[in-house]
Order: C-alpha cells, then structure tokens, then sequence
C-alpha cells in the first residue's frame, strides 16, 4: 500500500475522507492516479496536488485557526491602578417610625394627659418665639424659640431652640439646641442633635454632636454616632455605634490619683 511519507496519509484514510461523496471506480481511479504521481515524485505532491491534498485534510489549518483564536481569547496584559479604598462611612438608621423612644413618649404622655397637665402643640401650629409650660408639653408642631418646662417634654415636631424640662423625649429628625434635664435624656433612632446634653441618665439611638454631662448611667445604642466627650458615672456603648471623643468617669467616686498611689 503506498502511502504519502510527508503528510501521512494513506489511500484507506483518504477514501474515508471522500465517504460522504459516494464510494464508486471514478473516486478509486482518481486517488491511485494521485498516489502514482506522489510516487514518481519521491512521495511528495506537486503544487496542485498539494493544493488538493489541503482541500481533503484542513488539520494544519484547523490548527492554524485553534491557535489564532486561543491567542484572540487569551486577554493581553493591562497594567492596572490598585484604587483608593474609600473611607468606611458609618451608617445612620433615620428612620424613627418604630422608634422605642417615641413610643415610650406617647405612653408618658398618655399618663400625663390623664391628670390633666399636658399641653399639645398640633401639627400644623408654628410657633415663633419660646415658650414655657409649668405642666409637661408634647409637640408635634414647630416651635422657633427655646423650651422650658416644669414637666415632661416629649418632642415629635421641629424645635430650633434649647430645651430644658424634668425628662426629655426627642424623636424627631433634627433639633438644633441643648437639652437640659433633671432627669432622663431620651434621643431616639434617626434624631439629630446638634448641641450638649445635660442629666442624670441618657439612652441615645440617635447621632449627637456636643459634649454629653451625665451624673448617671449612659447608655449608647448599636445606632447611636456622637461628636463630643461624655462624662458619666457609667457609660454602656453597644457594639456599632461610634463615638469621637473623650469618655470620662468622673462621677464614678473612684479617686483614681488615690487608687495608683502605692500604698506605705
């Protein structure tokens, strides 16, 4: 059986190549005739038979076309920049309509209402100027002006203005003045507080900036963002919450030059 040394193929292959065009004497004829004309050259193919030969196997160029399109999808490679990492902003909850604060002002001011002592500034009522209550005042409304009262204040509306009651409830989105309290100092989820906060315990939810005086317990919710020092007897700072600035333990009645003086 002759055979073609340089390209390797034998008759048996190429009548397999040319199966699906009819296996009959003209094919047989005209592949001996070619393998003749391959012998009498030393097995190697003349140009038109080699372009023949070509048509009947495309490895070579199959291969060609393997490599060209592996090199096309292989991506040439880019310098790229490392960029900057931003600055983690911290997150801040503003939505107060679950607020616990707010809720517990309502039940407060329910109580309240019951003896007769509360007054209410309605949403929609604007009020230009400060205003002073010897009851406990609950506003829904706007007040321009600085709040005082003998009571409880519970604020849900706007005030522009320092506040100063027995305790405080602020479940708003912005007030911009200090709180002053005898008592409790209650700033709820979303509240902003752009002032100093004075009383004798504190639960902040909200964002706070000023310094914060509490000759009590403090407590700092997961929520709460503050921009000022704190300075309490005790201080709880649940885990999220931020605080820039100092905290201090003053109240504490620990005589801390004492407690690291050694002892004789």
């Amino acid at each position: 059986m002759s055979t073609f040394d340089d390209a390797n193929v034998d008759k048996d292959l190429l009548s397999q190549i040319f199966a699906d065009e009819g296996d009959d004497a003209e094919t047989d004829a005209l592949l001996d005739e070619m393998l003749k004309d391959v012998e009498v050259n030393g097995g190697k193919p003349d140009a038109d038979e080699k372009e023949v030969v070509d048509d009947i196997l495309p490895e070579n160029d199959e291969k060609d076309q393997e490599e060209e399109a592996k090199e096309e999808a292989e991506p040439e490679s880019v310098k790229t920049e490392e960029p900057d990492i931003p600055l983690v902003k911290p997150d801040f909850v503003t939505s107060t309509d679950n607020d616990t604060v707010r809720k517990e002002a309502k039940e407060q001011m329910d109580a309240e209402r019951e003896s007769g002592t509360v007054t209410t500034i309605t949403s929609g009522t604007t009020i230009k100027g400060g205003i002073s209550s010897d009851g406990s005042l609950e506003v829904m409304g706007v007040i321009t002006g600085d709040v005082e009262c003998q009571g409880k204040v519970s604020i849900i509306g706007k005030v522009s203005g320092n506040v100063m009651a027995s305790e405080i409830y602020v479940s708003t989105q912005r007030l911009e003045g200090s709180l002053s309290s005898e008592g409790a100092v209650k700033i709820g989820v979303g509240t902003i507080i752009v002032g100093d906060v004075d009383g004798t315990s504190a639960y902040i939810a909200g964002a706070v900036k000023g310094d914060i005086d509490v000759n009590g317990h403090v407590i700092v919710d997961s929520t709460a963002i503050i921009k000022g020092n704190i300075k309490a007897k005790s201080v709880q700072v649940n885990n999220g919450a931020v605080v820039d600035g100092y905290c201090s333990l003053n109240y504490a009645g620990v005589n801390l030059d004492d407690f690291f003086d050694e002892k004789k």
